[in-house]
């Protein structure tokens, strides 16, 4: 055991790969042969939430993975992750209020470019902050898959918020997580970008088994 840790840490591209589970090796090899072959979009369907229009067209010329990074689990009761979104959804309706009252806007109303100060902006997302940390401490790999404390969080396309509405409020879960930094090649000019794809996986005492997908980052979320 101590041999094959040292040996990931001398070449963790070749050590990590040959320790990924098959599943989580072949559906992230899938979906970037899906990226690289035109005409194959059976590895773009393991997307969590499902394939947008722009993740349809997104596609690189070649790929390989450089490493993999890391791979986490957690397992939490279904009924306080419900608690921690709900109480970061209440607030930040509550700070778009305070916002909307303090600007004179209403809802529908053409956004408005408002001037505000650090300490009422800071007044403003406060409660929203606080129920972000507390979600982050209380459940930090949900919470990152989620992408509570980013924009996107509460992006319409976000798959994890239906999720675990889906999921409902009985029993516990269990998130994996698998990390891996690619490379690949894009363009005419064959320019050459690293960025993150990570495999995760989520399953309930209730019976929902999502099995192993790919968390978007492309059209909304390159993070």
């Amino acid at each position: 055991m101590q041999r094959a840790a040292l040996l990931c840490l001398l070449v963790p591209a070749l050590a990590c790969a040959q320790e990924t589970p098959p599943p989580v090796q072949k559906a992230a090899e899938g979906y970037l042969n899906a990226l690289s072959s035109p005409g194959n979009d059976a590895g773009r369907e393991l997307l969590l939430g499902g394939v947008t229009l722009d993740a349809r067209l997104t596609s690189v010329d070649s790929w390989k993975i450089l490493s993999r990074d890391y791979a986490k689990k957690e397992t939490g009761a279904l009924k306080m992750a419900a608690a921690l979104m709900a109480d970061l959804d209440k607030a930040g309706r509550r700070s778009l209020a305070d916002l909307l009252k303090k600007t004179g806007g209403a809802a529908g109303d053409d956004m408005t470019v408002v001037e505000l100060t650090r300490d009422e902006a800071t007044r403003l997302l406060a409660p929203t902050k606080e129920r972000t940390e507390a979600f982050k401490r209380t459940l930090p790999l949900l919470a990152y898959v989620a992408r509570v404390g980013r924009e996107v969080y509460w992006h319409p396309k976000n798959p994890v918020r239906p999720l675990l509405q889906q999921a409902g409020t009985d029993g516990s879960y269990t998130l994996d997580v698998y990390h891996f930094t690619v490379e690949s090649t894009d363009g005419p000019r064959k320019e050459t970008r690293r960025w993150p794809l990570r495999i995760v996986r989520m399953t309930t005492t209730a019976g929902l088994d999502t099995g192993w997908k790919v968390l978007p980052a492309s059209d909304w979320s390159p993070d």
